[in-house]
């Protein structure tokens, strides 16, 4: 992980064990959907038709969805784990990002960013697991980066499986050989991020 990916997952488990709850494992897998996600989301705009920061473009090697605000299609979010990694199991995601005319330049600010999510209460409960997470003892947790959007996805296994790709275990996202090849980019259009604080990240 770079130095923002390292400090988001450091302060979400400083989080976590001011609440009781042990510190969550890194998984190279889950780190790997949440780069592939975040990229998806600066690239592709797969939000701007309806959906919010959980939506997947149809310019990938997954199947796209629109996640709207009633979560009718949660499960085509949750299973994208399972689906364009190793990890054998769902997946849960909290988001943050900056608007369009700043996202290219700006850098994310760790504390910043875990404060919005601890600040709403929806993203504070996949942390620190209460409300509709509660039944859900998360054991592992990968953050991804990438330009003014970050994206952090939980499970509830831990991660034992080999890193996408063939990666060899221990290797860490950025190291990954054609790290983005399941991502066919085909637009540079940049989105306005929302979320920032609301339960819709």
């Amino acid at each position: 992980m770079n130095t923002l990916e390292k400090e988001i997952f450091t302060l979400i488990n400083n989080h976590r064990q001011q609440h009781g709850l042990p510190a969550l494992q890194p998984s190279v897998n889950l780190a790997y959907v949440a780069h592939t996600h975040a990229m998806d989301v600066v690239e592709n705009n797969p939000d701007v038709n309806g959906g919010n920061m959980h939506s997947w473009s149809d310019k990938g090697k997954w199947k796209p969805v629109t996640y709207t605000s009633d979560h009718r299609y949660a499960s085509l979010m949750w299973s994208k784990p399972s689906e364009i990694s190793n990890y054998k199991f769902n997946g849960f995601e909290i988001s943050f990002g900056y608007g369009k005319n700043v996202r290219k330049t700006m850098t994310l600010d760790p504390n910043r960013v875990v404060e919005s999510w601890k600040n709403s209460p929806g993203h504070n409960d996949v942390m620190v697991q209460s409300g509709g997470f509660s039944h859900m003892p998360m054991k592992a947790m990968g953050a991804g980066v990438y330009k003014g959007y970050a994206c952090v996805w939980f499970g509830h296994e831990l991660d034992t499986y080999s890193a996408p790709n063939g990666t060899p275990k221990g290797k860490e996202p950025n190291e990954f050989s054609g790290n983005y090849q399941l991502l066919n980019v085909q637009s540079n259009k940049v989105l306005d991020i929302y979320g920032k604080g609301t339960d819709d990240g």
